[in-house]
């Protein structure tokens, strides 16, 4: 196996397991939330069932990815700690947090279906519905890409992967091609192997993850954008929380241009100097009190004035918006 295919295989195991990993903690905050004395032990049970996965998946997962889950499971415990409380008592109760010995017997009983749920994970789509879009080089790309079989949700994510030398445009517009594709929402975004291309993904209502980017251009509204491995990479940014990069360099963000935003939405991002962005990048390859050489925000004459693109001299527009990369 070469070391990109290395790359790739933890980067689908983290992605798989950090999100079967959070659903079940949600799923278990939702009941935690419900729950009366009756449902303490079996709880307890998959709570110390979870913490064995992640246990057993340490070393595998990128560091954030670790602490956020540990942080997940820190709030469970403790949520399970005031509903002990609350129902029995006094009754003492701890967690044995990165234990390495098998806990009792009563645990081990409510362990295997857990680990069995987790061992099929990474083979199991994470949405019931989806869409890739792969494998296009030299193209003009619009939201009918979207477009596809009828399915029971309007939310789906989309897997964009090997894309060069193109622009993607998931804009929603009036052209009668992409109407059926305008009515879906964009739940996630997984994005990897893409060169010398310009991504307008528009509005994503969660997470936007990119993986080995190289002169891009990123455009979007979203929840979470994390990016791994990616070089001269530009992003422009609507976000709700602070954008993330590891093992990157050559990194620029903006805010999103305010010719892609609705008339409702022109005041929720609206900044007087474009070099003080409205979000604070956080650069997981320099955890230190100086600035990280891996990012910094884009200057007033380099931002991409001319949006949205049309398909019309894409090519002589990629030209003039990619960042290139610098020897």
């Amino acid at each position: 196996m070469t070391s990109d295919d290395g790359a790739e295989a933890i980067w689908t195991f983290a992605q798989a397991f950090t999100s079967s990993f959070q659903a079940s903690c949600s799923e278990l905050a939702s009941r935690l939330k419900v729950a009366n004395a009756d449902s303490v032990h079996s709880i307890a049970g998959e709570i110390q069932a979870l913490n064995k996965r992640l246990t057993g998946a340490t070393g595998r997962l990128p560091s954030y990815d670790q602490r956020q889950n540990e942080l997940q499971l820190k709030a469970l415990e403790k949520s399970l700690e005031e509903l002990r409380s609350s129902t029995a008592g006094k009754t003492k109760f701890a967690f044995k947090r990165k234990v390495k010995i098998p806990a009792p017997a009563s645990a081990e009983t409510a362990t295997p279906p857990a680990q069995t749920n987790a061992l099929a994970i990474p083979t199991t789509p994470i949405s019931s519905a989806s869409r890739t879009i792969s494998n296009h080089s030299n193209s003009y790309l619009s939201r009918s890409c979207l477009s596809g079989a009828s399915s029971s949700t309007n939310h789906i994510e989309v897997s964009i992967i090997r894309v060069s030398n193109s622009v993607l445009n998931l804009l929603t517009t009036t052209n009668e091609s992409t109407l059926s594709a305008n009515t879906v929402s964009l739940s996630a975004l997984h994005i990897r192997d893409i060169q010398n291309s310009i991504l307008i993904l528009g509005s994503v209502d969660g997470s936007i993850m990119l993986h080995n980017l190289t002169n891009c251009v990123v455009v979007a509204e979203c929840h979470q954008f994390r990016m791994h491995n990616s070089t001269a990479v530009d992003a422009y940014l609507d976000i709700t929380s602070n954008p993330i990069i590891e093992s990157c360099d050559q990194v620029r963000f903006g805010p999103y241009p305010s010719e892609l935003k609705t008339t409702s939405d022109q005041q929720h991002l609206i900044i007087r100097d474009h070099t003080e962005l409205p979000f604070l990048p956080q650069d997981f390859s320099h955890i230190r009190a100086t600035p990280s050489p891996n990012w910094r925000a884009l200057e007033e004459d380099e931002l991409v004035r001319d949006w949205p693109l049309p398909e019309t001299n894409y090519t002589v527009q990629l030209e003039r918006a990619l960042p290139g990369p610098k020897i």
